[in-house]
């Protein structure tokens, strides 16, 4: 006997904890609804997830997660609900003071906010809080509890609210057993509206099928039963209803087995105590087997998920490689295309150009050879006035030329404009300035800085100074660069 006593103990407070566990809403986590963000609901799932392991630190991270991620969102309604979450875990993990402080809070925020389906659920746990309180005579605090229960009860029947309607049932019978503990006899007028309220709620259970209440109809129908010393009539209640379970229903079958364990042995009934826990135990190790199944299915799941999403995501970056390469070479052929476009017309410019110089040669070399004709010393005193001369100048002095040299065509002329207004625009980027030129020119003679000097009256330093802002000018490094680039401007010949 001893040794089933102290089995009994320990069977019953780890019913206890499975009991607890399942009991999640309002004082566990609610479920997102549909208009909660996709963020949010993920959160408060996995704090369902973490509760239903036991895991009762890592269920309150994701609940304050919630919570805070709802808040930044702006959502009231998440608010809510998360904080509603974490009043179910602190009342699962004992800390009441701590779910009464968030329940008051969520309860602020409901009513501000007209949720009623919430508020209801928020009252229930207030109502919870309340019942829990009774340990003495005096921390009773079972008036206050009913009517948060009544009130909860009202608003969950305004909204279709069945789940909240039924749990707000058995906690009203809860209460009401709890005003009977300390009577002695029990008051029977009590002790008939507990069980008023305890058929209520399991008959809203069963109809719509919510087995977490059902479980916690055993619970408060055991206490029912053992308050009014009814031991028979619970052991044949309880025989009923397991007969009537869903084959898997595992957890609500092993909640009976501890209750029959506890009823057999009041009833001196030893060997039908045993037989209870040798199923108690086999029904619990089945339930923590289908637990464990639905995590390990859980798992392969989200597994599989995620590796969807990592050969979408692989998939999504391949095509983003093929799309850049393929604008690389796009963007290459157009490139190509380009240059092979500048290189004809390039190509069709030097011919261009090539056969203007040869007109400009069979011209030239024709005066040249005519004495009477000083069209060539005219054309390179214009090269030489050219760095000085506006573009309009430089045209009207080709078209004179054009006019005393017959032999010389007008698109002669005009390439011959073209090339001295170029050069001089050249020059002017530079930023050659007159006196510059005319050390260029100088230097081309041959002479030294201090001939240069005596010649233009200016000292051998300022000299030296203008050669070097040349230098600069020009991008060259010696008088022999400068000269050289000067033929190529036109400045000398």
């Amino acid at each position: 006997m001893i040794r089933l006593m102290t089995s009994l103990r320990s069977v019953s407070l780890l019913m206890a904890l499975l009991l607890g566990l399942a009991a999640c809403a309002p004082g566990g986590v609610r479920p997102p609804q549909d208009d909660l963000s996709p963020e949010v609901s993920a959160r408060i799932e996995e704090a369902n997830r973490q509760l239903a392991v036991q895991r009762f630190d890592t269920a309150m991270e994701a609940a304050l997660d919630a919570l805070a991620l709802a808040r930044r969102e702006g959502s009231v309604l998440g608010e809510v609900q998360a904080l509603s979450a974490v009043v179910g875990i602190d009342i699962l993990s004992s800390r009441d003071a701590d779910a009464w402080e968030k329940a008051l809070e969520a309860e602020a925020i409901a009513r501000a906010h007209g949720f009623q389906k919430e508020l209801s659920a928020i009252l229930i746990a207030k109502a919870k809080i309340c019942s829990y309180a009774e340990i003495s005579p005096e921390t009773g605090r079972n008036d206050e509890g009913l009517a948060y229960a009544q009130e909860a009860l009202a608003l969950a029947e305004q909204v279709d609210a069945h789940e909240e309607e039924a749990e707000a049932c058995y906690v009203i019978g809860s209460l009401y057993i709890n005003k009977n503990r300390w009577n002695e006899p029990v008051d029977p007028e009590l002790y008939r509206t507990a069980g008023k309220w305890l058929d209520r709620g399991q008959a809203l259970a069963d109809t719509y099928d919510y087995p977490r209440l059902r479980r916690n109809g055993i619970l408060f129908r055991s206490r029912w039963f053992q308050q009014g010393g009814r031991n028979e009539e619970a052991i044949r209640y309880f025989e009923q209803v397991r007969k009537g379970l869903g084959e898997a229903d595992y957890l609500t079958a092993s909640a009976l087995d501890d209750r029959l364990v506890r009823l057999y042995v009041r009833t001196g009934e030893a060997d039908k105590a045993l037989d209870a826990h040798d199923d108690y135990v086999f029904r619990m190790q089945r339930y923590i087997q289908q637990k464990q199944d639905q995590t390990l299915q859980e798992m392969e799941t989200r597994f599989e998920v995620e590796a969807t999403e990592r050969q979408l995501e692989r998939s999504r970056y391949r095509t983003g490689i093929l799309a850049l390469a393929l604008l690389l070479i796009a963007s290459l052929l157009v490139m190509a295309i380009n240059h092979l476009r500048n290189v004809r017309r390039r190509a069709a410019e030097l011919q261009r150009v090539s056969d203007s110089k040869e007109q400009i040669i069979e011209v030239l070399s024709r005066d040249l050879r005519n004495p009477a004709n000083d069209l060539a010393g005219e054309i390179t005193r214009l090269s030489a006035e050219a760095a000085a001369l506006p573009p309009e100048a430089i045209r009207e002095k080709c078209q004179s030329l054009v006019a005393k040299a017959k032999t010389m065509n007008t698109g002669v002329a005009d390439y011959v404009g073209e090339v001295l207004i170029e050069r001089s625009r050249r020059i002017a980027d530079m930023g050659l300035s007159q006196r510059e030129i005319q050390i260029i020119r100088l230097s081309a003679e041959g002479l030294k800085a201090s001939e240069i000097a005596e010649r233009i009256f200016l000292s051998v330093h300022t000299v030296n100074t203008h050669r070097q802002r040349i230098y600069a000018k020009m991008e060259v490094r010696n008088v022999s660069e400068m000269l050289r680039k000067a033929r190529d401007l036109g400045i000398i010949v």
